[in-house]
């Protein structure tokens, strides 16, 4: 019986100012956690990237191969340009930090809905119920179960670009990981 290689662990990065979703796939064994911050928990803007940068690095396992990021968003109104200036700060931090240290991937939010669920524009209250019936997983909110299906993304892409046999992905997900991969605009040391 041909032995399969041990893999490294999995990361997937919901990132948001109030509620960074983190999951971290290590074999079998999945976790997943928020971290929350508010305005009120660090004297300034900067001073709360860094604080959740430093949350995230902590939550890291020894041993990545790879760490999916869910892309920047594109505001639909001028109500969300302020948001998303500061998610743009987040997200830019964040990819300086992991930048020559950490091989990730960056997946567009409606690439990570059609993974997870078959459809690009699904609500999050579907990827929640999808993540359980997918992956038995039963997150506390919609950032963990974002977490959850990019740091499946992050194992499939990773296994995908060495060649490695999957079973049970659907022909979207197949797709999309085969996009994602060779896509060398989305992708850093991998």
């Amino acid at each position: 019986m041909e032995r399969l290689p041990v893999l490294p662990s999995f990361v997937g990065l919901d990132l948001s100012l109030t509620g960074t979703g983190v999951a971290v796939k290590s074999g079998s064994t999945i976790s997943a956690q928020t971290i929350k911050t508010t305005p009120k928990t660090c004297v300034d803007d900067l001073a709360r990237l860094n604080h959740i940068i430093g949350e995230i690095v902590q939550r890291f396992p020894k041993n990545i191969g790879l760490i999916c990021i869910e892309d920047f968003f594109t505001p639909h109104n001028a109500m969300q340009i302020g948001a998303a200036i500061k998610l743009v700060m987040l997200g830019t931090s964040v990819r300086l930090a992991l930048y020559q240290k950490y091989p990730f991937v960056l997946v567009a939010p409606q690439v990570l809905k059609k993974y997870v669920t078959g459809k690009g524009n699904a609500d999050k209250s579907l990827i929640v119920r999808e993540v359980y019936k997918r992956w038995n997983y039963e997150a506390k909110n919609d950032n963990e179960a974002d977490a959850i299906g990019l740091v499946h993304i992050a194992e499939s892409v990773y296994l995908f670009v060495r060649d490695c046999p999957q079973d049970g992905l659907t022909m979207p997900q197949k797709e999309i990981v085969r996009t994602v991969a060779n896509n060398p605009e989305k992708r850093y040391d991998l």
